[in-house]
């Protein structure tokens, strides 16, 4: 028994020193390691890098965007009655003129309602015909009249003066002769009441022409609007230019202000741009730009800028000045520079990454034996396209990362090797 356990006893003590032994070590040989790690610079490849060298000079502050170009004047066609496509002669592409059909509506109501209106139109047409005859018979009944009673009253006027010499002879009474001068007075009484009368319906006659005309008129109006919704039935273009858009097809059914067909100017055409919200504010109306469509350059002048902000970016518009270049057309993708200012004798530089206009930025400066850099607080100024201002922390000829370096911004220095 003693010896057993004995046996069993001694294997115990070795194996706790030796533990105890290969701990101290594991953990003095961890420390030295970390602290080695700590004091040593991390070491970056320089073919990892993108390094921008400082230069100076006059500073174009331009700003970049892309976009599309679009049709400076477009024409929405859209139906004016309930209608069926009956067929369609033009697709979105072709070249248009003013005159040119696209596609053709029918609507046999419509049909009918034309030519009611035109026959009702002519019946008006003939009763103001037959108004103006009958008020020309009026006129002739109270001539007559008025003729019958001067006639009436030259007759007594002449007796009156027949009268006057047989009166002091005896032949004519006293009596008969006042007779006779009271029906001259009646008779002249009477042709001044006929005058008025007939001025009167004179007057009346050109009311009642009046309204007749004015009644016309609706009826002209009435069958313009009829006429000019069946003639719209023929489609036409109404623009020299292109046809952009045609979202329908023969036998659909389209209801009053359906879209048709877009038409837009080929040789009138506007710039589009899409620019980052922080530097849209440098932009004003009126400045120039280049717009680039992947083969010649166009220059432009902006017109508007839109003040809703889309996906971090601003609709800038420019109306393109000069000749347009042959592959020039609505839709085409196209990139711009717009040309802000000009700084003159700045520091710029390549826009390093995540560096940003008016902000400091903490970046990694290349030492002259370009075997190190060292991390520097650099102030950015203007930015403009992937060029941007350098206001302080650098000089002329010196050389910074560009790079992301944010992994290592916990280092104050890095190595550089081939």
């Amino acid at each position: 028994m003693d010896l057993t356990a004995t046996l069993n006893k001694t294997p115990t003590k070795i194996s706790k020193k030796l533990i105890t032994g290969c701990l101290v070590t594991s953990l003095t040989f961890v420390s030295f390691w970390g602290l080695s790690s700590f004091n040593s610079e991390p070491k970056i490849q320089n073919k990892t890098l993108r390094i921008a060298t400082i230069k100076q000079g006059d500073f174009n502050v331009k700003i970049d965007g892309y976009g599309r170009l679009r049709a400076k004047h477009q024409r929405l066609l859209t139906s004016q009655s309930q209608a069926i496509v009956e067929s369609i002669q033009l697709y979105p592409g072709a070249i248009v003129t003013k005159e040119s059909v696209i596609l053709t509506l029918s609507d046999p109501r419509l049909e009918q309602d034309v030519v009611n209106a035109r026959l009702e139109l002519a019946r008006q047409h003939a009763q103001f015909k037959e108004q103006k005859i009958s008020h020309k018979s009026q006129l002739l009944e109270r001539d007559a009249q008025i003729a019958i009673l001067k006639s009436e009253l030259e007759i007594a006027q002449l007796r009156v003066e027949a009268e006057q010499q047989l009166i002091d002879k005896g032949i004519v009474s006293a009596l008969d002769f006042k007779r006779t001068q009271l029906n001259v007075r009646q008779l002249k009484q009477r042709v001044q009441i006929e005058y008025l009368r007939q001025a009167q319906l004179q007057e009346m006659q050109q009311e009642r022409l009046k309204i007749s005309k004015d009644l016309i008129t609706q009826f002209e109006l009435n069958f313009e609007t009829i006429n000019n919704r069946f003639t719209r039935l023929t489609v036409r273009a109404g623009l020299d230019g292109v046809l952009q858009t045609l979202p329908i097809e023969i036998g659909q059914s389209v209801m009053p202000g359906t879209q048709l067909a877009t038409v837009g100017s080929v040789k009138q055409l506007v710039a589009e741009l899409r620019v980052q919200q922080n530097q849209a504010d440098q932009i004003t109306i009126g400045m120039l730009a280049i717009i680039s469509t992947f083969g010649e350059n166009i220059t432009a002048k902006v017109l508007r800028i839109d003040p809703i902000v889309t996906d971090g970016r601003v609709l800038v518009e420019l109306d393109l000045l000069g000749e347009l270049p042959s592959n020039a057309r609505p839709d085409l993708t196209v990139e711009g520079q717009i040309q802000v200012k000009r700084i003159k004798n700045t520091l710029y530089v390549e826009q390093p990454q995540d560096a940003y206009g008016f902000k400091k930025k903490d970046i990694f400066k290349v030492t002259s034996d370009n075997k190190s850099a060292l991390l520097t607080t650099i102030e950015f100024g203007t930015l403009s396209g992937n060029t941007i201002e350098v206001i302080n922390g650098a000089q002329v000829g010196e050389k910074i990362i560009i790079s992301d370096m944010t992994q290592w911004h916990n280092s104050q220095k890095v190595l550089i090797t081939e």
